[in-house]
């Protein structure tokens, strides 16, 4: 159990469903943050925790947190020249500008103020923060799991002798990161999430007009906004004649109205 304040939070369900302990109040600001105001009431009672904004933080934040594949690059595997650190259960991970590779045990990527859990990486996963090869750990934190850690860590000169040794593997994957993110902040940013929505069902369908086994809630989390939200949206795109739904399915009836509207 973690407490943070005024909540509590059950640790073994946290990444789940991140539900504060009931009967506890949801958290606001507190002085560690910004300092004690009236004038910050009004903004505390709009930035308090809810369950549903908690799971939606962890889902999007666990997609983006700790998605470095770096077993692909068959030279970065020998890790013989790379320092190793050994973390003791529970105890925090330094990955200020240095990418962490796990070598043993298991590492919880867990929000840094709220402590919730995000996500657990078993032994292969890497994380760190590392903008040389475009990888942050956003609003996050690391911690040695149950078991402890052995990571292998790879600083910013091993990063940059990597770059000059295989730089076409390397800029591939900031490219291709950079290209996602700069779509997904002008999606944000610009359009609503009707047009969002369209552009991801376009997106998952591919070639096909059936989308089988994916969920509203899914369909939110991919996007970070409310299933409820999505409901609304895919019954509006329903009532047009754009799709049709049935349970975990959805079938596009007309591509080209979806995709104008995926633009808008």
């Amino acid at each position: 159990m973690i407490r943070d304040r005024n909540v509590r939070y059950n640790t073994k369900t946290a990444g789940r469903n991140a539900l504060p302990e009931p009967g506890v109040n949801s958290l606001s600001y507190d002085s560690n943050h910004l300092p004690a105001s009236p004038k910050l009431a009004n903004l505390s009672r709009s930035h308090r925790l809810t369950d549903k904004s908690i799971a939606l933080s962890a889902k999007t934040l666990s997609s983006l947190v700790g998605d470095f594949q770096i077993n692909r690059f068959a030279h970065v595997r020998r890790t013989e020249e790379l320092a190793r650190q050994s973390f003791q259960p529970d105890e925090p991970i330094p990955c200020q500008d240095i990418l962490c590779w796990i070598k043993r045990g298991t590492v919880q990527i867990r929000h840094s103020r709220h402590k919730y859990k995000i996500k657990s990486l078993s032994a292969g996963g890497v994380f760190g923060e590392m903008p040389l090869l475009g990888q942050t750990m956003l609003v996050t934190e690391a911690v040695a799991g149950p078991q402890g850690a052995g990571i292998a860590v790879m600083t910013s000169a091993d990063a940059a002798r990597w770059i000059r040794t295989d730089p076409i593997s390397v800029i591939g994957l900031i490219g291709r990161k950079l290209a996602e993110t700069e779509w997904s902040y002008y999606r944000s940013r610009f359009q609503r999430d009707d047009s969002r929505v369209a552009a991801l069902l376009l997106n998952v369908a591919g070639n096909g007009t059936v989308i089988d086994g994916m969920t509203q809630e899914a369909l939110g989390e991919k996007l970070a906004i409310y299933r409820e939200t999505v409901n609304t949206i895919l019954s509006e795109l329903c009532s047009l004649g754009l799709i049709q739904t049935d349970k975990r399915k959805i079938t596009i009836l007309d591509k080209d109205l979806l995709k104008a509207l995926s633009e808008f």
